[in-house]
C-alpha cells in the first residue's frame, strides 16, 4: 500500500494499482485539500471527476489551477501544512479533471446543506444534526444519474468523504449494481458517533458480501478492493 497526499485529506491504495489512462475516477468531497486527486492523476493520468457542491471547494479548485500557472501560494481557506510539499512539484493536465457541482445522493433531489458551527471548517452535510443548522440548498444526484451523464459504463476508483451521506450512496450504489474496483471511504456517521442503529457495521457487511475486502483501516478511513475485478 502506498499512501497519496496529505496527512489529512490523503488515502492509500495497492502499489500496484489497476489504473491507467483510461481510468475514471469519482472523487466525491473535495473540500480545500485535493491532494489524493492531483497525486491520483500524476501517477497514473487518469480521468478524475470532482463532486462537491460546496462554494469553498469550488473555489478552491480553481486556486489549485491558478497555483499551476504562476507557482505562487495564494490559497485561501483552511489549508493543511503539508498541502504545498504534496503538490508543488507535480505537473497536473486540467484536460483529465472535471468539477461537478453537485452532492452525492441516493436520488436526484435538492436537499439541504448543513454547515458547520466552525466557519474555519469547510466540509458540509447533508445529515440533519451532523453540524449547525444554518445551510445552503443544493443538488444532489445518484452515482448512476451521474454515470449515465457523462456516458461512463464503470468506475474504477470511488472516493467519498462526504460527512455522513457515504450511507445512503453507497447503499444506492449496490442496489444499482455499481462496484468500482476500489473504495476509499471515510464513514463519518460512525466517525462523529452519529450512527445509533449500526447503519455503517450493516453497510461494511453488505460491501463484502458484494466482493469487497478490506485494505486498510485506519480510524475508520477504509480502502476496499473488489476481488471479483
Amino acid at each position: 500500500m502506498e499512501t497519496l497526499g496529505t496527512n489529512y485529506g490523503g488515502w492509500s491504495i495497492p502499489k500496484d494499482a489497476k489504473l491507467d489512462s483510461n481510468s475514471i475516477i469519482y472523487s466525491g468531497g473535495v473540500g480545500e485539500d485535493m491532494s489524493f486527486d492531483l497525486k491520483l492523476e500524476d501517477k497514473y493520468n487518469c480521468k478524475i471527476f470532482l463532486i462537491d457542491p460546496t462554494q469553498r471547494a469550488i473555489k478552491h479548485y480553481e486556486e489549485v489551477k491558478e497555483f499551476y500557472n504562476t507557482k505562487i501560494n495564494n490559497f485561501s481557506g483552511n489549508i493543511q501544512s503539508d498541502y504545498l510539499y504534496n503538490i508543488i512539484d507535480l505537473d497536473p493536465d486540467f484536460d483529465n479533471y472535471t468539477y461537478i457541482n453537485k452532492g452525492l445522493y441516493k436520488e436526484k433531489t435538492k436537499l439541504r446543506f448543513y454547515k458547520q458551527n466552525n466557519p474555519n471548517y469547510v466540509s458540509q452535510s447533508l445529515v440533519k444534526n451532523m453540524f449547525s443548522n444554518d445551510y445552503d440548498e443544493v443538488e444532489v444526484d445518484s452515482i448512476k444519474n451521474i454515470m449515465k451523464t457523462y456516458n461512463h459504463s464503470k468506475i474504477d476508483l470511488l472516493k467519498l468523504d462526504i460527512e455522513g451521506s457515504e450511507i445512503d450512496v453507497l447503499n444506492q450504489m449496490l442496489d444499482d449494481e455499481i462496484y468500482p474496483t476500489y473504495l476509499c471511504i471515510e464513514f463519518d456517521l460512525l466517525l462523529k458517533n452519529k450512527d445509533p442503529n449500526n447503519l455503517t457495521q450493516k453497510l461494511v457487511k453488505r460491501l463484502q458480501e458484494n466482493n469487497y475486502k478490506i485494505l486498510e483501516n485506519k480510524n475508520l478511513n477504509i480502502t476496499f478492493e473488489n476481488t471479483s475485478h
